[in-house]
């Protein structure tokens, strides 16, 4: 099995050497078994109740890639995995009790510096390998499990997964044509959550609920308080699209509308 792993830069240090397959997130946040991905899936015109097309792409041993060098692994999974994966399972129960509502306000039990640096390693491993070179302040705010505040160039957002796809994406621009601002985040959704790194900037979605203040704990600060995070559905490839199937389905017809409509 050793001999068939690739080598590369890791992600995280920037060794070169060989690397190990890290799950994104963590094995132990519900990502231990066979996921299907939909790359690109298209649900525009799809019908209330219907199912995508296309298939995804199966993964058997759980979601992830060969990013990391095994001391990189270890380390992070060892010092952030077990409360991460603490913080998803609380999550999960809350987006169960959720029962359609629109947003919760639930009691977390949880280390919020551990689940920051967690967040912090899986936007690593879903960027490129020159992630590490480009935004050393992070790489060191991850390194150092003690490690404590970020400067204001980094600002996490989180939101509870309500339906639709799995997605992660790189670093990718935006820009608002109305008013010219260009946003630059990454994202990563999987159940319960989903999460968003900008960079200096606001979320793609006025809604998303900021943790940057996380980093200013200490590692073993515990926290007992209430989070209140809006649910929100992923159904296109695009992120930061949060819309519903209902409003999808809207605004392509609208689309279709205009471009029928005769030239005045």
């Amino acid at each position: 099995m050793g001999k068939n792993r690739p080598s590369g830069p890791c992600h995280l240090c920037g060794r070169v050497g060989p690397l190990s397959f890290e799950h994104v997130p963590p094995r132990s946040a519900f990502n231990d078994r066979k996921v299907v991905l939909h790359q690109g899936e298209q649900v525009i015109g799809l019908g209330p109740g219907e199912r995508p097309r296309r298939p995804g792409q199966i993964i058997q041993q759980g979601r992830g890639a060969f990013t990391l060098c095994a001391k990189c692994n270890n380390k992070t999974g060892r010092w952030y995995g077990s409360r991460f994966a603490a913080w998803c399972h609380q999550g999960m129960e809350s987006l169960i009790a959720a029962g359609g509502k629109p947003s919760l306000v639930q009691l977390h039990y949880m280390f919020p510096l551990a689940i920051l640096k967690q967040i912090a390693t899986m936007f690593f491993s879903i960027n490129s390998n020159g992630f590490c070179d480009a935004h050393p302040e992070l790489q060191q705010f991850v390194l150092d499990k003690e490690k404590t505040g970020l400067s204001s160039r980094y600002r996490f957002f989180v939101y509870y997964f309500g339906g639709g796809s799995l997605r992660s994406a790189g670093v990718m621009g935006r820009m608002n044509v109305e008013t010219g601002e260009l946003l630059a985040f990454s994202e990563l959704v999987f159940p319960p959550f989903g999460y968003v790194l900008t960079f200096g900037q606001n979320a793609p979605d006025s809604r998303l609920a900021e943790i940057s203040h996380f980093a200013d704990f200490k590692f073993e600060d515990f926290r007992v308080g209430h989070v209140s995070l809006p649910v929100l559905e992923t159904h296109l490839v695009l992120p930061g699209d949060y819309r519903t199937l209902a409003e999808i389905q809207r605004d392509y017809e609208k689309n279709r509308s205009t471009e029928r409509s005769p030239e005045t």
